[in-house]
């Protein structure tokens, strides 16, 4: 498959294509590499900061962050024992952020005296690292009305991974309240072949050993029948989106179902020694990736060869192959 890289459209040119250039049909696999590393593609680029402001659609994405979060706080979990770890977390990120956006955000640190601003929202807080009464918010929702990726940290008990604290408002058919304190392996349960093949047991045992000095990624994908870039799928919304897929299919409007793929990020943070992982929810409508024709036809091609039993897990049995063919023609 030869690259030709196109100008794409703004929900294009920096969208993490999930699939390898060669990639004919479908593969499970972690496919865990090395992040902060740009990649080209056939759309344009990706990859080279851990947090994408987007391509003009940050300030729209946290708008819609921040009115979720007020609506409804509960998208917010914090287990007791886990606040030194969103200490920790917040402290990472705005340094990552004032370094790799530098143009827009700024860090001043004074010992535990913090000046964060960010010029895109309007942010200017000073706060005291560790008091939580010098934040308007826990430090968790802090950073997350700031980021437009979810938040999730992981600490391990007993031998075992286990969700403890997370923001999360751009779930796709998941709960945050519901799958807050399971274990690893618990959450990933109901994902088929994850257990069986052994691939869970391997990822929980790469993020117990991920070293404090190294960041990775990975990409995963689905369709999203629910048209206008709705990013809010929850379990929580679920009386909100739960027509989507018979709506669409009644009207055939294939052209607006929209590639959802969720870039993660893995990080030991270097304080608390929790691991994090965000995901930062990207989408393209299958209208805008058929006017790349090599993204085209291999998501067309994988599409129809994607098993039954995990085409009824990403919630596509229905519709993908007339997906497929609406792309191919």
């Amino acid at each position: 498959m030869s690259m030709h890289v196109s100008e794409g459209t703004k929900y294009t040119a920096n969208l993490p294509w999930p699939f390898a250039e060669d990639q004919k049909d479908f593969q499970y696999s972690v496919n865990v590499e090395p992040a902060r590393v740009p990649k080209k593609t056939a759309g344009g680029e990706w990859g080279a900061n851990i947090v994408d402001l987007g391509r003009d659609d940050y300030l729209h994405i946290m708008k819609e962050r921040r009115r979720i979060l007020e609506a409804d706080p509960s998208r917010v979990q914090i287990l007791p024992g886990m606040m030194p770890a969103c200490w920790d977390l917040l402290m990472y990120y705005l340094r990552d952020l004032a370094i790799s956006h530098k143009d827009h955000m700024q860090l001043d640190e004074d010992g535990d005296l913090v000046r964060w601003q960010n010029h895109l929202l309007g942010t200017d807080q000073t706060f005291v690292v560790g008091v939580e009464s010098s934040l308007p918010y826990d430090p968790m929702t802090f950073l997350g009305r700031e980021i437009p990726d979810d938040l999730l940290l992981v600490k391990e008990r007993g031998g075992q991974l286990h969700f403890d604290a997370g923001l999360v408002t751009f779930a796709a058919a998941w709960s945050v309240t519901f799958d807050a304190g399971m274990s690893f392996n618990e959450i990933h349960q109901p994902v088929p072949r994850l257990t069986s093949e052994g691939i869970t047991s391997r990822a929980e045992q790469f993020l117990m050993r991920l070293p404090a000095d190294q960041v990775f990624r990975r990409v995963n994908w689905t369709l999203s029948a629910s048209g206008s870039r709705k990013l809010d799928i929850s379990l929580e919304e679920l009386p909100e989106w739960g027509q989507d897929i018979p709506r669409l299919l009644a009207e055939r409007d294939f052209g607006s179902l929209q590639l959802r793929i969720e870039l993660e990020h893995f990080i030991r943070l270097p304080m608390s020694g929790a691991v994090t992982f965000s995901i930062r929810t990207f989408m393209a409508s299958l209208e805008e990736i058929k006017t790349i024709p090599v993204w085209r036809d291999q998501l067309a091609q994988i599409l129809v060869s994607t098993p039954e039993d995990i085409a009824t897990y990403k919630g596509i049995s229905d519709y993908r192959a007339e997906a497929a063919t609406w792309l191919l023609n």
